[in-house]
C-alpha cells in the first residue's frame, strides 16, 4: 500500500471485510433542508440524521470515502504545502454497535498492519475534560490506547478546542481521539514541551480522528446523550498518502504530482522552478480538483452561494495559469476525471458537461479579466488603491484581490486591503439578508413534529385530512404539517401548488397555501389565515384548474427535451426548468440559436406525440435498473436507491418526481412561444400547452385574419400609389443580436405609413425572432411602426415602446403588444426617437 488510490481502496476493503457496508460518497451539496453548511466539509455532515436517530442509516456499520470542500481555505491555498479546498475523508461509522474499544482497535490494526507505519512514530491525543460541558478526562480512551500498546508518554490530553468534535453549533458531538505521525525531532522546534498540536513547528501531522459520538449539543450549550453511542472517524486521504510516501507536503504525493506534471508539460514551467511557479502549480492542482468535483455534483458558476465558491476557484486557477502562460485551464478536469473516475463514477458520467461548464466560465472570465486590467491601468500608480477600488475590481470584473495586490506591488503601489475587507464584509451582510431562515424554521418545525406527511397528490387533489402539527408564525401566517397532503412542494422544476385548507366543521374557515417546503421525503406548509389548530380535521384542496395544466406542462416538458435531442443532437442536456400552470420553461445546453426550421421541427414532433395519444407510464424501480433502461437523469441530481420513472413508451424515459397527465393526448396543443439565450452555451425555450396553447393559437388566427384584411386592402389600392421597391432604395436590415432576439431599429427613406408596416412585417418574418422598429419622413411628418415577435412582446409592449418614441417627435400612437403605429411632426428628431426605442428594447433582453 503506497499510492493514494491504494490507500483509499485498502481502507474501504479493510472495513468492508469487517462487516461494514461500503457506501458511495455523498454529494458536496448538502441535502435539502440542511442549512448548517454551504458544502460538505466532513464525512459525518450528510449523516447527521442517522446520528440523531431521525432516519435509519443504510446499515449499522458503514464505510466510505467522502468528498469534502473547505471554503475558508481558498485564499490560503498555494501559500504553503498543506492547505487544500477539496479533499477526501476516509471514514468508518458505527450506529449503536461498537464504541471506543472497537474504533481504537480497528485504528491500531489498520495503521500498524496495513499501512505498516512505525508504531513508535504514532502519538495520540485524547479529550482532557471540560468543566463547562461537565465532562472529565477521557480515562476510558487512555486505558484503551494503553491496552493496544501505546505508551503513556505518547498519549496527550488536550482541551475541548482540540479534542472535542461538533458541527460548529447545535448537533451531534463528542470527545475525540486523534492519531498523529511524528516526522522526527529534526523537524521539531526543540522545545521540551513539543508534542502533538504544537503551534511552533510541523513535527507532528494529525491524520486520523476518532470521534466518540455520544452527545447532542444544544443551543444553550448543554449536552444530552444521543439515543445510541456512535462512532465517526475520519482519516485524511491526502495526509495518509503523504505519510506512506514519506513526503512532508500533500502536494508532493502522487495524486497532485500527476496533475502538476501535466501543468508543467503544457506550460513549460515546472513545479519548484520559482516561488511563483510553486504557488501557481499548487493552486491549479487543488482548484482543478475542486472545480471538477463541484461541477460534477451539479454546482454551476454564479455570484452567490456555492456557485460563487466555484466561480472563485475557477478564476483563481485561470489567473495563475496566465502567469505560467497556460491556456485552456478547463482541460485540467480531464486529468482529474481520468485519475479519479474509478473511485467516483459520476465524474466519468458527467465528464462532457464538466468540461463544457468550466470552458464557458473560463472564456467569460478572460473577457472580464481583460476589462479589469484596463481599469487597473486607469487607476494609476500615484496614489494607493483604495478598498472600494479593489472591491470594484473583484466584484465587477472578477479580479482576485491577490492579483490586484501583486500587480500593485510590481509598480510600488499600496492596496488598502483592510478597506477591501470592510467592503467585502458589507457585501456579505447584504447577501446574507436574503438567507433561507424560513426554510430552516420549516425544517426545525417538521423535525419536531415527529411524523412524516404522506404526499397523496399524485392521485388526489382533494382530501380530508388532519393537521398533525401547527406553529404560529405571525398574526396572519402559520406553519402546518398535514397527515396526508395533496400539495406538491416545488421540486424537479415544478412549482409549488396553489390551494387551500378548510375546516371540516361547517364554519367555513379557510387558509390559503403560501408556500410548501420540500424536506427530502417530507414537507411543511405555510398558510395565510387563522382559526386553525393542531388536531383539526380539514379539507385540503388543489384547484383542478391549477393542477391539470401543470401536469400537462410537465409531461410536455419531457416530450420537449427528447424532441430537442432528436433535432439538435445528443449533447442537449437540461440546464434548468420551470413547470407552471400557465406555461413551461426549459433551459438546455446548446451553443447557438435555433433556426426557424429547427423550431418548427421541435414543435411538430411534440404535437405528433400528442396526437398519437400515447399512454404515460409511471413506476418505481431500483436506480441501477433505471440506468440499464437508459432513463434520462438530471445532471448533478443525487438519487436514492429506488427512483420514480416517467415513461412515454417508445419516446421518453426520465427520472421525475413531478405530477403528470395519464396520456400524451391530455397535453393538448403544444406551442413554442420563444427561444433565447440565458448565458454562454445555454438556451431557453418557453412554451404553452392545453388551454393556454389554444388561447395563443386563437390570437394568432385573429391576427392572421386582420393581416389578410390589410393585405386585401393594399392589393386593391391603385397601382400608381404603389412605388416599386427598386425606386424606394429600401436598405438591408441593420440587425443587432441581443438575448437571442434580432433587434432591427432604423430609418427608411421614402415610405408612407402602410409601406413601412409592410416592410416591418417582412423583416420580422425573415429574421425571427425579431423586434422591429422603423421610421420614415414624409411631407414634414414622421411615421413610426413597431412589430415584435410574441417572445419580445411578453417582455416589452410594442405599443409602450412606440408611445415613448413618438413623444420625442411630438406625436403619439398605439396598438397591440405585438404591433403598433405612431406619427409625429418633428422629423429632425427621428434619430433620437429611434435610439430611445432601441434602448427600451435592449434593456429587457
Amino acid at each position: 500500500m503506497r499510492t493514494t488510490a491504494e490507500l483509499r481502496e485498502g481502507f474501504l476493503s479493510f472495513f468492508e471485510e469487517r462487516g461494514h457496508l461500503r457506501c458511495p460518497s455523498y454529494s458536496l451539496v448538502p441535502r435539502a433542508g440542511d442549512d448548517s453548511t454551504l458544502l460538505t466539509t466532513a464525512g459525518m455532515h450528510p449523516q447527521m440524521p442517522f446520528f440523531l436517530g431521525q432516519e435509519p442509516p443504510p446499515a449499522l456499520l458503514t464505510t466510505l470515502s467522502q468528498k469534502c470542500f473547505r471554503t475558508v481555505d481558498i485564499d490560503e491555498v498555494g501559500l504553503d504545502g498543506h492547505h487544500l479546498t477539496f479533499f477526501e475523508m476516509l471514514g468508518n461509522f458505527s450506529f449503536g454497535q461498537y464504541f471506543k474499544e472497537g474504533a481504537i482497535e480497528f485504528a491500531r490494526e489498520f495503521v500498524s498492519e496495513h499501512m505498516k507505519l512505525d508504531w513508535d512514530r504514532i502519538w495520540v491525543t485524547v479529550h482532557a475534560g471540560d468543566p463547562q460541558l461537565k465532562l472529565g478526562p477521557d480515562e476510558v480512551a487512555i486505558e484503551l490506547w494503553q491496552n493496544v500498546g501505546m505508551p503513556a508518554e505518547r498519549i496527550v490530553p488536550l482541551p475541548t478546542s482540540e479534542n472535542f468534535w461538533s458541527v460548529g453549533g447545535p448537533g451531534p458531538c463528542g470527545p475525540d481521539s486523534e492519531l498523529y505521525y511524528d516526522w522526527g525531532e529534526e523537524h521539531g522546534c526543540g522545545e521540551p514541551d513539543c508534542a502533538p498540536a504544537c503551534t511552533r513547528c510541523a513535527r507532528f501531522l494529525e491524520f486520523w480522528n476518532l470521534v466518540f459520538m455520544a452527545y447532542e449539543l444544544h443551543s444553550d450549550g448543554t449536552l444530552t446523550p444521543l439515543p445510541k453511542e456512535n462512532i465517526d472517524t475520519g482519516l485524511g486521504l491526502e495526509r495518509g498518502a503523504a505519510i506512506l510516501q514519506d513526503v512532508m507536503t500533500v502536494y508532493d504525493t502522487d495524486g497532485y504530482r500527476e496533475i502538476m506534471d501535466w501543468i508543467a508539460e503544457e506550460s513549460g514551467v515546472a513545479y519548484g522552478d520559482s516561488p511563483a511557479a510553486t504557488k501557481a502549480h499548487r493552486i491549479m492542482a487543488d482548484h482543478g480538483r475542486g472545480m471538477t468535483f463541484l461541477v460534477g455534483d451539479g454546482v454551476t458558476p454564479s455570484n452567490e452561494g456555492r456557485g460563487y465558491v466555484l466561480r472563485r476557484i475557477i478564476r483563481r486557477a485561470v489567473q495563475q495559469a496566465q502567469r505560467l502562460g497556460l491556456h485552456d485551464v478547463h482541460r485540467l478536469s480531464g486529468v482529474v476525471v481520468e485519475q479519479m473516475a474509478d473511485a467516483y463514477p459520476e465524474l466519468a458520467e458527467n465528464a462532457g458537461e464538466i468540461g463544457r461548464v468550466l470552458r464557458l466560465e473560463e472564456e467569460r472570465f478572460l473577457e472580464t479579466l481583460e476589462r479589469g486590467l484596463k481599469l487597473f491601468e486607469e487607476i494609476g500608480s500615484d496614489e494607493p488603491i483604495s478598498g472600494e477600488q479593489a472591491f470594484t475590481l473583484a466584484a465587477t470584473y472578477g479580479f482576485p484581490l491577490e492579483l490586484t495586490v501583486e500587480l500593485a506591488e510590481e509598480r510600488g503601489q499600496a492596496v488598502d486591503v483592510d478597506g477591501y475587507r470592510i467592503e467585502m464584509d458589507r457585501h456579505r451582510d447584504v447577501s446574507r439578508a436574503g438567507g433561507s431562515s424560513e426554510l430552516q424554521r420549516a425544517a426545525d418545525f417538521a423535525r419536531a413534529a415527529d411524523f412524516a406527511t404522506e404526499f397523496v397528490g399524485y392521485t388526489k387533489t382533494d382530501v380530508i385530512t388532519q393537521i398533525g402539527a401547527l406553529e404560529v408564525v405571525d398574526d396572519d401566517h402559520f406553519l402546518a404539517k398535514l397527515r396526508e397532503s395533496p400539495f406538491y412542494p416545488a421540486g424537479g422544476g415544478q412549482v409549488t401548488d396553489a390551494g387551500t385548507i378548510e375546516l371540516d366543521d361547517g364554519s367555513g374557515a379557510v387558509a390559503e397555501l403560501v408556500d410548501a417546503y420540500r424536506l427530502e421525503s417530507d414537507q411543511a406548509l405555510l398558510f395565510r389565515g387563522s382559526g386553525f389548530a393542531a388536531g383539526d380535521r380539514v379539507r385540503a384542496r388543489v384547484p383542478w384548474a391549477v393542477r391539470f395544466p401543470t401536469m400537462a406542462n410537465h409531461t410536455g416538458t419531457h416530450l420537449l427535451q427528447q424532441a430537442l435531442r432528436d433535432v439538435l443532437g445528443e449533447h442537449v442536456r437540461q440546464a434548468g426548468s420551470a413547470v407552471r400552470p400557465d406555461k413551461l420553461r426549459f433551459d438546455f445546453t446548446h451553443d447557438s440559436a435555433l433556426t426557424a426550421e429547427q423550431r418548427d421541427d421541435v414543435e411538430r414532433r411534440v404535437n405528433e406525440l400528442v396526437f398519437e395519444n400515447r399512454p404515460v407510464h409511471i413506476f418505481e424501480t431500483p436506480i441501477d435498473e433505471a440506468r440499464r433502461l437508459g432513463a434520462t437523469m438530471l445532471f448533478g441530481e443525487k438519487y436514492g436507491d429506488i427512483v420514480r420513472v416517467v415513461e412515454v413508451p417508445g419516446y421518453s424515459l426520465e427520472l421525475c418526481g413531478g405530477t403528470h397527465v395519464g396520456s400524451s393526448a391530455e397535453i393538448g396543443p403544444f406551442v413554442l412561444l420563444s427561444e433565447s439565450s440565458v448565458g454562454a452555451g445555454v438556451r431557453r425555450v418557453e412554451a404553452v400547452t392545453s388551454g393556454a396553447a389554444w388561447a395563443v393559437l386563437d390570437e394568432q388566427a385573429r391576427e392572421l385574419a386582420l393581416l389578410r384584411t390589410e393585405m386585401d386592402r393594399l392589393r386593391k389600392r391603385p397601382k400608381a400609389a404603389s412605388v416599386p421597391q427598386e425606386r424606394l432604395g429600401v436598405p438591408e436590415p441593420e440587425i443587432r443580436a441581443e438575448g437571442g432576439v434580432n433587434v432591427i431599429v432604423q430609418p427608411v427613406e421614402g415610405l408612407d405609413a402602410d409601406e413601412l408596416l409592410e416592410l416591418s412585417d417582412r423583416y420580422k418574418q425573415r429574421h425571427a425572432p425579431a423586434a422591429v422598429v422603423l421610421g420614415s419622413k414624409e411631407d414634414g411628418k414622421v411615421h413610426l411602426v413597431a412589430n415584435f415577435d410574441e417572445s419580445v412582446a411578453e417582455k416589452v409592449s410594442a405599443s409602450d415602446v412606440l408611445r415613448e418614441a413618438a413623444a420625442i417627435v411630438g406625436g403619439g400612437g398605439g396598438g397591440r403588444p405585438t404591433m403598433a403605429r405612431a406619427g409625429g411632426k418633428d422629423p429632425e428628431k427621428l434619430p433620437e426617437a429611434l435610439a430611445e426605442a432601441e434602448r427600451l428594447i435592449v434593456a429587457v433582453l
